[in-house]
């Protein structure tokens, strides 16, 4: 978990070392960064919280529309009490559309998660994710419901995401 951090405020740091002062005028953005997330309903039962990295890519399809995609890695920490309590790792994959005006976007995304136990077990399925954020030119923010759909269930989790884009 250390080193996932660590590696994390690493590529923070060298992405914002290497940027240049570009004008928010691109079609296409491209981004790197961070996540922190709480497990919800069934996925609760198990996970205490999660971290990770994501990569993204914003198109412009007009002044107020763009399509993005997203794909990341999140590290979940396994609850006592719940199998090894080892971590959990989720692989979530992404696509869908936002609608901004002056900064502010809110929009969704679907797509396929999956997790994979400490224990080597591995379940997935359909995954949704609404998002509401703000477009700061060279960073975005963004606050995030995803779910995906498993058997006997949904594995649910609230995020906070943060991006620095290209």
């Amino acid at each position: 978990m250390k080193k996932t951090i660590l590696l994390l405020a690493l590529a923070m740091f060298t992405a914002q070392l290497f940027a240049q002062d570009d004008k928010d005028d691109k079609a296409f953005k491209f981004g790197l960064g961070g996540t922190l997330s709480v497990p919800l309903g069934d996925f609760k039962q198990s996970a205490t919280y999660g971290v990770g990295f994501e990569a993204m890519g914003v198109y412009s399809l007009s002044t107020n529309i763009a399509a993005f995609a997203q794909v990341g890695v999140n590290v979940f920490k396994g609850k006592s009490g719940y199998g090894d309590a080892g971590s959990i790792l989720h692989i979530p994959l992404l696509a869908g559309l936002r609608f901004k005006s002056d900064g502010f976007f809110v929009g969704g995304g679907v797509g396929y998660g999956s997790f994979k136990g400490s224990g080597g077990s591995t379940i997935s399925g359909v995954m949704y994710s609404p998002q509401i954020g703000y477009d700061l030119g060279s960073y975005q923010i963004l606050l995030h419901y995803s779910s995906t759909a498993v058997t006997g269930g949904n594995f649910s989790y609230l995020g906070l995401k943060f991006f620095r884009t290209f």
